[in-house]
């Protein structure tokens, strides 16, 4: 009967699904630059594009025709701002935070993109399943994980502690899967299939191309056909269209300023992936924050 789940018949479902599998192709055919180029192009595109429309989800979930755009743009702003600065003087404390909020933000996107209904009683279960994904990545990729620890923070992290945050998260991801298991009965084997596949990628690939497939096809991509259903009222190409259109001028501002932290730090090579990252950590703070919010209600 769970085998059977119209999960299957969803979109975002097809489009994991047949991504990751070109993607397993595309990692074990092509170099690591061809798949550097590819990927940054699909997080620097879709990966900030599914935050760009925050303001008019706000807009939207504020319900109140005496608040515009403009009056939201600043202080949305001033926000990104502070979590860029946060970054800057408190690198080693935000980027712990950092994991520990997207963590939530993932977890929550991933078991709710096929069941619009929110369980508030799933909190925690959401946090462990994100913290497992991300746990799980820096376990398998721990060289690449340690180095870059080390470019943002100027701190050497041993590995086992990253054996510790894995076995940390699995026992809080089974700790409250059993406990909300009723909850969660509905997608538990649809959701176990997609895992399987997600370790097959992590195993499979490197940092970056890991990373990189499931930010944009796993959940930036299907996040922006539930950002458009919330927006416009449907799902669609037409409201998928729309969204994109809406979303340009933020997007083109959100690369302005990534160019221009690229061009300060252009003789500092070591630093750019560092930089990248976060960069989009400061992006990704407020939209979390807008996400939990709209799927509040």
């Amino acid at each position: 009967m769970l085998l059977k789940s119209h999960f299957f018949n969803t979109f975002p479902f097809k489009l994991i699904i047949f991504s990751t599998i070109l993607c397993l192709i595309i990692s074990f055919s092509t170099g690591e630059v061809f798949q550097n180029l590819l990927i940054f192009s699909g997080i620097l595109t879709f990966g900030i594009i599914h935050g760009a429309n925050d303001l008019l989800l706000l807009k939207k979930n504020l319900n109140n025709k005496k608040i515009t755009m403009i009056s939201l743009f600043f202080p949305y702003i001033i926000m990104v701002s502070f979590f860029g600065i946060f970054f800057y003087f408190f690198p080693s404390f935000a980027l712990a935070f950092f994991v520990l909020f997207s963590s939530y933000h993932f977890g929550e996107q991933q078991w709710t993109m096929f069941n619009q209904k929110k369980e508030n009683k799933l909190w925690y279960f959401y946090f462990s399943y994100g913290l497992f994904l991300f746990s799980l990545l820096f376990w398998i990729n721990s060289n690449s994980v340690i180095d870059i620890i080390l470019d943002i923070t100027g701190n050497y992290v041993n590995s086992v502690y990253l054996d510790y945050l894995l076995g940390l998260s699995i026992f809080g991801l089974l700790f409250f899967g059993i406990l909300n298991y009723k909850f969660l009965l509905p997608q538990l084997v649809f959701q176990f299939l997609l895992l399987i596949l997600l370790f097959l990628l992590f195993f499979n690939s490197n940092l970056i191309w890991s990373f990189g497939v499931y930010f944009v096809f796993w959940h930036s991509i299907p996040s922006i056909f539930e950002q458009s259903n919330f927006i416009f009222g449907s799902s669609d190409i037409k409201s998928f269209g729309s969204y994109l259109r809406h979303a340009f001028f933020y997007w083109i501002l959100s690369l302005i300023g990534l160019f221009i932290l690229y061009y300060f730090l252009k003789n500092h090579q070591n630093l750019l992936l560092s930089i990248f990252f976060s960069f989009l950590a400061a992006i990704t703070f407020p939209h979390t924050i807008v996400i939990f919010k709209i799927k509040g209600n």
